[in-house]
């Protein structure tokens, strides 16, 4: 080869190399360590498990039952992405609403129990909640974003659709 056509073939390769590089590089997309448990509900009895491909869902009065359950790349990412814009890895491992002295505290019965064990950057960050207060929260609203999506992407799933309706309920 000449010393021009060398020079191309250099360069082409170089860019190659550049654009291989941009595409893997960043946090814009879910990290390839990304596994979460994710339990929620009165007892925190409904588990979504990415670690092993598993859902359990709560039947109340019946035994729960355990379906073979896996998320896309997509809804994996989106669950990551969402995680990132609410600074989740920065919550307390035990959060709470707390409510300015003097203040009324307003709770519920029956309240849901969350519970997050969330595998990334190498680490494990692990995060628990009672949601009895009601009281108005920004942190708490973030989080009710999380798990309304979580939830969400889970219950338009076709292997959740076929599951049977809990009976009884909790008071």
């Amino acid at each position: 080869m000449r010393g021009d056509e060398m020079k191309k073939v250099l360069l082409i390769m170089l860019l190659s190399v550049l654009l291989i590089l941009a595409g893997c590089t960043g946090d814009d997309t879910q990290e390839e360590d990304f596994n979460f448990l994710f339990r929620y509900g009165v007892t925190g009895g409904n588990i979504l498990n990415t670690f092993q491909g598993t859902f359990t869902k709560d039947m109340v009065m019946d035994p729960a039952i355990t379906i073979d359950f896996t998320l896309t790349p997509e809804e994996m990412d989106s669950i990551y992405q969402k995680m990132l814009e609410i600074d989740f890895f920065d919550y307390p491992d035990e959060f709470e609403v707390t409510v300015p002295e003097g203040e009324l505290i307003n709770l519920v019965t029956p309240y849901a129990t969350y519970y997050f064990k969330v595998q990334h950057s190498g680490g494990v960050k692990e995060l628990t909640w009672e949601d009895e207060i009601v009281n108005p929260d920004e942190k708490a609203d973030k989080l009710k974003e999380l798990i309304h999506l979580i939830r969400d992407i889970i219950e338009l799933k076709p292997e959740y659709l076929v599951l049977p309706e809990p009976s009884g309920g909790y008071l």
